[in-house]
């Protein structure tokens, strides 16, 4: 029973980043997210590990400043996001501390 419970809370927290995403990405700025570093928090959800990484997100009309920005990153895509690596986000208008990186919405 354990397992299925840990399935069902590993299967809720990759939906809740993907709706979470594909909000701010529908509604947010654009913007640039700079990678100043990220680090491996030890905790994973469906086998993937969570990241946080520090950035650095300058908006399309705005002054960069610094994110803590934690995500359910695969091992086999965190290649995507090296260190030292600008990618296009979009930044939640209602809490600039909130970003998705991309650029349109995916659902």
């Amino acid at each position: 029973m354990g397992m299925f419970r840990n399935a069902l809370a590993d299967r809720a927290a990759l939906e809740a980043q993907a709706l979470d995403q594909n909000r701010i990405l529908s509604v947010g700025a654009a913007g640039m997210a700079y990678i100043r570093g990220h680090v491996d928090t030890g905790e994973r959800a469906a086998g993937n590990p969570i990241w946080v990484f520090e950035l650095e997100v300058t908006p399309a009309d705005g002054e960069p400043y610094l994110v803590r920005h934690r995500e359910i990153v695969s091992s086999a895509a965190i290649g995507a996001y090296r260190d030292g690596s600008s990618l296009p986000c979009r930044i939640d208008r209602a809490d600039p501390q909130r970003v998705a990186f991309g650029e349109q919405p995916f659902m």
